[in-house]
């Protein structure tokens, strides 16, 4: 098993954050690498049994939401591989705006084996989704 965390903090509100963060569609706008293919695939947006392309270039996974609690967090789970995975997003309160946590636990054989792949993943998505959501606030255009 292998379990990364990792967090940014972010100068607004969770609930500001969480609005820019959960429109899907502008994922490919900001994290071309990680998101390029993102998006609904049945349910709900944003409910628990809601499926969700997500994944990293060039592999891609069709995910399944477990945890729908917005703007507080969102978990998925997906597997491909023999891997299996569950990623969560926390939008965090802190003084001057909040954090944005990542979370993902990873179990199957060759698990432990990702844990660079995805500490420098994820410290490239979360940068970039704090400079799209400084462009958005600052009026700009939300694209990268």
């Amino acid at each position: 098993m292998l379990r990364v965390v990792g967090e940014l903090p972010l100068p607004v509100a969770p609930e500001r954050a969480w609005s820019v963060w959960s429109r899907v569609e502008d994922w490919p706008r900001w994290d071309w690498m990680g998101s390029a293919d993102a998006r609904w695939l049945s349910g709900e947006p944003w409910t628990v049994g809601a499926r969700l392309r997500v994944g990293h270039r060039p592999r891609t996974f069709d995910a399944t939401l477990v945890v729908a609690d917005p703007p507080r967090e969102v978990a998925w789970e997906a597997g491909a591989l023999g891997i299996r995975g569950r990623h969560a997003f926390r939008f965090l309160p802190r003084e001057g705006g909040c954090v944005i946590q990542t979370a993902e636990t990873f179990t199957g054989r060759g698990a432990r084996l990702l844990r660079p792949l995805v500490r420098w993943f994820w410290g490239r998505q979360l940068r970039a989704f704090r400079r799209h959501l400084e462009r958005v606030e600052a009026g700009g255009r939300p694209s990268a």
